[in-house]
């Protein structure tokens, strides 16, 4: 993926997610993540993307640490 294909995806989901509301965004993601991974073709290319977001939370990425 380009840097603009990333950036205008990331720019969607934010629009999106805004569109939806934060009541309903956790729901978004999980259908949103689910259509990603149903898009891979094995567990091996999920599994370690799922264990890097987790990690990422545990560490507090994204709570303004």
């Amino acid at each position: 993926m380009t840097d603009a294909d990333l950036d205008r995806s990331y720019s969607a989901l934010c629009e999106a997610l805004t569109r939806v509301g934060e009541d309903k965004a956790p729901l978004f993601l999980s259908m949103l993540c689910l259509s990603l991974i149903s898009r891979l073709q094995q567990a091996d290319e999920v599994l370690p993307l799922m264990g890097h977001a987790e990690r990422q939370c545990a560490d507090g990425a994204g709570d303004g640490r």
